[in-house]
Order: structure tokens, then sequence, then C-alpha cells
């Protein structure tokens, strides 16, 4: 893993764990302001679907991809010689890439028409923003695009490891059995 990809890492990993426990911690508090106090905590629903589920859901992506956890559906592709892994490799990356950045450019375009707008939902008495919370999808899909960027260099340069997919592995022992 190069420097770059141990930084997404470490960032990804740190900021969903922040996120998961503020959301925990916040439901907590929220439910036992309701049965203490007869009154939740401010804006607990619109923050946890404003904010942390976005992010609890979209962080991991490059993370994933990093760690190479993302679906492979290699039926084929495990049939076929091993030469021609690389040119699939690179058209997989190069099409996702072309999706993440899709994606990245239309939330962030949103981000800035949300930003510039000032949103906000009313939650009670008070105007809860939540226009910062649109720039968390540009955010991810950018640091997947960066993973992406770097797998096509890995594979165009030659660097990239073509692992055994894990079905493959546990078979290929069974192989040599016979």
């Amino acid at each position: 893993m190069n420097r770059l990809e141990r930084v997404i890492a470490t960032f990804t990993t740190w900021a969903g764990s922040a996120v998961l426990l503020l959301m925990a911690l916040q439901i907590v508090v929220d439910v036992f302001m309701r049965n203490m106090v007869g009154a939740g905590f401010p804006a607990t629903a619109d923050l946890v679907s404003k904010y942390y589920m976005i992010a609890v859901s979209f962080l991991p992506v490059a993370f994933a991809e990093i760690k190479r956890r993302h679906v492979e559906a290699s039926i084929f592709t495990d049939m076929m010689p091993r030469a021609t892994h690389p040119p699939l490799y690179a058209l997989g990356f190069i099409l996702s890439l072309a999706a993440y950045g899709i994606l990245a450019w239309g939330t962030a375009r949103e981000a800035m028409i949300q930003t510039s707008r000032g949103a906000y939902v009313e939650a009670g008495t008070i105007l809860f923003p939540t226009w910062a919370g649109y720039w968390i999808l540009p955010i991810c899909f950018a640091l997947m695009e960066l993973v992406l960027a770097m797998r096509l260099i890995q594979v165009l340069t030659g660097q990239f490891q073509d692992v055994a997919t894990e079905a493959a592995a546990v078979a290929e022992p069974l192989n040599q059995m016979d």
C-alpha cells in the first residue's frame, strides 16, 4: 500500500469511526432526554439523516477499494489467460473513473447550489443548516477517484497485483489434489 492509500485509508477509518461514535452518542442522549426530560435532543433525526448516515454509507467506498473488497464478478476472467487481466482491469478502472467522476461532479454541483442557498430544515423551533451535508458525497467520490486513478496507474506501469479471487483461492488447492 503506498503512502496516499495509507492516508486515505486512515482518514476514512478515523472519520467513519468518529461519525459512528457521534451518531451513537447523540441517539443515546436523545433517547435519555426524551425519557427523562420529556423533550429530545434538538434536530437529532435531521442530523442523523442529513449528515451521519450519508458519511457512514459513503466514506467506506474508497477504503473498500484500497482493501480490494468490492464485489468482483470474475467467473469468466478467472478462466482467461493471465495476460488478458491487465487490459480488463484497465478498462474497469477507466469505466469506474468515468462513473465516479460523473457522481463527484454532479454531487459537487448540487453541494454548491445548496451552499449558495444556505439550505436548511426547520427542526422544531430552530433552523437546522443542511448545506454542509451536501459536501460529504463529493468528498467521498473524489477520494474514490484518487484511489481509482492510482489503480489505473498501477495497471499501466505493471505494478498492479492481480490477486486471485477468494473463490479461485479456495478452488486452487482442490484442483491440485486431482
